[in-house]
């Protein structure tokens, strides 16, 4: 009977899960969600905000050219009143010494190369007696021509190996030189790859020194604005860091040619820094006004372009449509033109009015139902 209860039991569960599947009453899939913009046309001839970066005037590696061990780095007083080895941030002024390679063994190279030339000399003036002498000789056929040429080919190899000893001499006065590093220049560190101790080779970095004395801000405009900058053309930028603060500097540089990824030309403005307030690293900001232009022009933002599903380097927007009461998704080919901000120009493939998906456009396929959010 209790057999009977369980097979029982186990067919209506059985006939529950086919009722269940063959209902209409089954999960749909969840529909993606997007926001959208409509297309309007807009005026580019009101200042255009770009972000710039702040770079030192010069800056440069400090690097040895010899092999050893630190022996000492350059001690500065610190902010505590403590004395320490100098570090980032640090001012030094040029020529000033701010690492030292221990110098023993150049030393003892330096004493062997002058013990060389000495003992070089002392044979040149041997030579040069007997040479003498020799010539003198031969002159009066006191003695036969192959004594003659031995004596002097001893002189010219004496005096050869003079002219090499001084030429060590010169390159171990050079190597012990390097020993000592120092800043061609005047300017702050930026950064410090040694400590007391570490081994250093030729081309080792020691230090990062920059020239903050002037600054350069660089930012990229695309070729639609490049008419608009032009050198020696003053322009003010800003900072969060001073954000009552304008820094007014010239253009120094524009790109000859636009940058092959970003498709924008690098121009480069150069502000005076007395008072160190602009910091490489730092991130700025300015505006720049567009001269006369044409037609109000189409723009989209970034994110909602997407790759053309036709051709590998076109691009493309998502638009909805709307069809038998349902939100669709249609896949457009667009021409892009220049950049401004985070939006961008669209030449051709969009209509007044329509509305493009902005948030959402990598998530969709062309021709799928979605829901729009706020």
């Amino acid at each position: 009977m209790r057999g009977k209860a369980h097979m029982l039991a186990l067919m209506l569960l059985i006939a529950s899960i086919f009722t269940g599947c063959g209902s209409g009453d089954s999960h749909k899939k969840s529909l993606t969600p997007v926001r959208v913009q409509s297309i309007v046309a807009q005026d580019v001839n009101s200042p255009v905000s770009f972000t710039a970066t702040v770079n030192p005037y010069t800056q440069l590696n400090l690097d040895f050219k010899v092999f050893g061990y630190i022996r000492e780095i350059l001690q500065v007083e610190g902010a505590d009143g403590r004395i320490r080895d100098i570090q980032e941030g640090d001012f030094v002024s040029k020529d000033l010494v701010l690492a030292r390679v221990d110098e023993a063994d150049y030393i003892a190279r330096m004493i062997e190369a002058k013990a060389q030339v000495d003992e070089a000399r002392a044979s040149l003036e041997k030579g040069t007696e007997d040479y003498n002498r020799a010539k003198f000789l031969y002159s009066t056929q006191s003695i036969i021509a192959p004594t003659y040429e031995k004596a002097r080919k001893e002189y010219q190899v004496a005096k050869a190996q003079v002219e090499g000893a001084l030429g060590k001499l010169a390159q171990a006065e050079i190597n012990l030189s390097y020993c000592s590093l120092s800043p061609p220049m005047s300017g702050v560190i930026l950064k410090r790859n040694i400590e007391v101790g570490s081994l250093v080779r030729p081309e080792t970095v020691g230090f990062v020194l920059a020239d903050v004395s002037s600054v350069k801000v660089l930012f990229g405009v695309p070729d639609i604005m490049l008419r608009d900058v032009q050198l020696g053309q003053e322009l003010g930028v800003t900072t969060q860091s001073f954000a009552d603060a304008i820094f007014v500097g010239r253009v120094t540089e524009i790109a000859p040619a636009a940058n092959t990824r970003s498709r924008v030309f690098n121009v480069e403005i150069t502000i005076p820094n007395s008072e160190d307030l602009l910091k490489p690293g730092m991130i700025a900001s300015l505006d720049l006004t567009r001269g006369e232009s044409d037609l109000p022009v189409i723009l989209v933002p970034l994110g909602s372009i997407v790759r053309s599903k036709t051709d590998s380097s076109g691009y493309a927007v998502y638009v909805i449509e709307e069809r038998a009461g349902k939100t669709m998704t249609r896949i457009k080919n667009v021409l892009l033109g220049s950049i401004y901000g985070n939006m961008v120009a669209v030449y051709e493939g969009l209509a007044l009015g329509e509305k493009v998906i902005v948030t959402g456009a990598t998530r969709v396929l062309d021709g799928e139902e979605v829901t729009i959010i706020p």
